[in-house]
């Protein structure tokens, strides 16, 4: 069994901004786990599929029939999941209808077990942030201000190996 999941990625400039926050973690808040992964928005989050099928896995993604258009998601700031042994903090999508419909579109498309409502939100520092870092951390962030959009007009569908999450397939939104 691999490690999968699907997720929509920001362009190169936006994720850049975005690992600057987490660097900004791993340097001050010692919360490096962030930083070693790429930004992104969970649509599907990991699951388990036997490897030796991933042709179909990849075949159900690319063939999927998806309705839903490409539209322009607008971050605005941070929020926090502060989870008492493993607190969250995330640029904020103000707009999570779109994602909420692309991933009703999707998930029964992919035949996965659902978890109802998605909670979009694109990480900055977790697992490793402390409570006691988190606490530090969020007294600055949840007054810092910060502003993007950026067009979803894909979605991808990643494989975990080798230490990381590499890039499997991209389905277009036409």
């Amino acid at each position: 069994m691999s490690l999968y999941f699907i997720a929509v990625v920001p362009h190169q400039e936006l994720r850049e901004k975005a690992r600057n926050f987490s660097k900004d973690f791993a340097e001050r808040f010692n919360s490096v786990k962030s930083y070693k992964n790429f930004p992104h928005i969970t649509l599907i989050k990991p699951f388990h599929f036997d490897e030796n099928k991933e042709d179909v896995l990849v075949g159900n993604f690319s063939e999927m029939n998806l309705k839903s258009s490409p539209f322009e998601i607008f971050l605005k700031n941070f929020g926090c999941f502060p989870n008492k042994d493993k607190p969250v903090i995330f640029i904020n999508p103000e707009n999570k209808q779109e994602l909420q419909s692309l991933y009703d579109e999707v998930q029964p498309k992919m035949n996965f077990h659902s978890y109802g409502k998605l909670n979009p939100h694109l990480t900055v520092a977790y697992k490793d942030l402390s409570p006691e870092n988190f606490q530090k951390a969020w007294e600055e962030y949840q007054t810092k201000t910060f502003e993007e959009s950026f067009l979803v007009d894909k979605i991808c569908l990643f494989k975990h190996f080798n230490g990381k999450w590499n890039l499997l397939k991209i389905k277009n939104l036409e």
